[in-house]
């Protein structure tokens, strides 16, 4: 997966020459904290694993598996022993021009079911990525004309096979939770290398210290204080494998006091030490 630190909203990317954004990573390990985008986001793995994370659910994926986050889906993403995948994002201004009431809509399905509709739409979705993978590497004359049709299926199944309406009650309520989630995590990204009490965060959206917490909670799956580490972890563990700075200044850096809460914390997401998977990861 490719490294991101930005961990509120991330822009919409375009490939050059296409109308989405789609890219083949080689990866040999990833961090990426809690953020969201408006496109539409599929994850197809060719090799090794990755363990993508919503509220309140995780999805394991391996070789093979294919996985749908849905526009504004709060999401973090690691692969800890690396990965070879296809990250597909198709940004909101075409999901808008071309689906009926795309602000409507849900889109999702089970990564994992095995019912066998369901296994046979998750099919047709990979054999048109493939397709698109094939023209991608190959780029044969003309291929882009063909590529681009290609969006137009994917996005043709996404609708018909793996679509539902929201009704207009969650519509409202979804509008109000997001945008306050959208003005903490605007607010944690600006000063996560701050100290940030639970008083301060929940002044941010004018909510008292116990609503503040359990909002949190039931939105992300998370307490805010751990979102806030994962946070600052992900910076950290960007520069760990990027750069020669010592580990407790890159602590005192991005805003980690604690050094055994850190370490406990690094050594459940990854299975080592800081020092040990610096050694083995670093880039080159």
């Amino acid at each position: 997966m490719e490294k991101k630190t930005k961990a509120n909203h991330e822009s919409d990317r375009i490939t050059d020459g296409f109308d989405i954004f789609f890219w083949i990573f080689n990866d040999p390990s990833s961090y990426v904290s809690t953020h969201w985008h408006t496109a539409i986001e599929i994850h197809y793995i060719l090799e090794g694993s990755v363990e993508i994370y919503l509220p309140n659910q995780t999805h394991y994926l391996e070789s093979g598996d294919i996985a749908l986050i849905d526009s504004t889906v709060l999401h973090s993403i690691k692969s800890g022993h690396g990965n070879k995948a296809i990250l597909i994002q198709i940004p909101y201004p075409l999901l808008s021009r071309y689906i009926p009431n795309f602000d409507e809509m849900l889109f999702s399905f089970d990564t994992k079911s095995e019912d066998p509709d369901i296994v046979s739409k998750k099919k047709a979705l990979i054999k048109i990525i493939n397709r698109m993978k094939k023209l991608f590497e190959d780029k044969p004359d003309g291929g882009i004309l063909k590529f681009n049709s290609l969006i137009f299926d994917l996005m043709y199944h996404l609708y018909h096979d793996f679509s539902h309406p929201k009704d207009s009650e969650q519509l409202l309520l979804e509008k109000k939770s997001f945008d306050r989630i959208k003005t903490i995590m605007k607010y944690t990204n600006d000063h996560y290398n701050e100290p940030i009490s639970i008083p301060e965060i929940a002044s941010i959206v004018a909510l008292n210290e116990d609503y503040f917490c359990h909002f949190f909670k039931k939105n992300l799956g998370i307490t805010y204080l751990q979102y806030l580490n994962e946070l600052r972890m992900s910076h950290i563990h960007q520069e760990l494998l990027s750069t020669d700075i010592p580990l407790g200044e890159l602590l005192e850096k991005h805003g980690f006091s604690n050094y055994k809460v850190f370490r406990r914390m690094f050594q459940e997401q990854f299975g080592t030490t800081p020092a040990q998977y610096r050694k083995l990861n670093k880039k080159k």
